[in-house]
Formats: C-alpha cells, sequence, structure tokens
C-alpha cells in the first residue's frame, strides 16, 4: 500500500510544501525509520527531534534548511470526518420547517 507524507521543509524563512512516497504493508503505519528512509532517498539526511509533532532536524550542520515537519499522512482512505463547509452551505439551502411565522 502507498503512503503519500505531505511535509514541509524550512529554508530560509519560509517552509516549502512537499510530498513523499513510503510503501507499506496491509494495515502497517509508518514508523520513525520509515520517515528517515524516505527523507534520506530525498537527499535530506534528518533525525527525529519532536516525535509528537513530528519534526526531524537534520544531521549535518551545515544543511540548507533547518528542520522538516510532518503535516498529513494520505493513504487513500477515507478519512471519518465531516465536511463542516459542505454541511454549512446544504443548511442554509434548505428550508427551515421549525422557523416560527
Amino acid at each position: 500500500m502507498e503512503c503519500i507524507v505531505h511535509f514541509e521543509v524550512m529554508h530560509g524563512d519560509e517552509p516549502k510544501l512537499l510530498r513523499g512516497l513510503i510503501l507499506l504493508g496491509k494495515d502497517e503505519r509508518p514508523g520513525e525509520e520509515k520517515f528517515v528512509k524516505m527523507f534520506a532517498r530525498m537527499g535530506y539526511n534528518v533525525r527525529l527531534d519532536d516525535a509528537e509533532e513530528l519534526i526531524f532536524k537534520p544531521t549535518d550542520p551545515s544543511a540548507n534548511y533547518r528542520w522538516l515537519r510532518i503535516r498529513e499522512l494520505d493513504s487513500g482512505q477515507e478519512k471519518g470526518s465531516e465536511d463542516h463547509e459542505l454541511n454549512s452551505i446544504v443548511a442554509n439551502l434548505l428550508p427551515n420547517r421549525n422557523r416560527p411565522i
């Protein structure tokens, strides 16, 4: 199974949004080792600095980036969250039958 990793790299003053790809087995979740290997294939030699925020820092102090942060993992499965904007639009379009006269 493929997992697209959406991450940002801090170059200078602005982060740059990028994506990477990790191949996983069925029902497998990527861990630190898979992320580090994916980044290495992309030319970023990093180590995990903050496991809670998924922030990676370069192992080479002379690297031209300060950190990488994973923002989202997309394994192609539907997310269980509601689309609040769509719900709001539909609620405004439907007549409210309980509205007093």
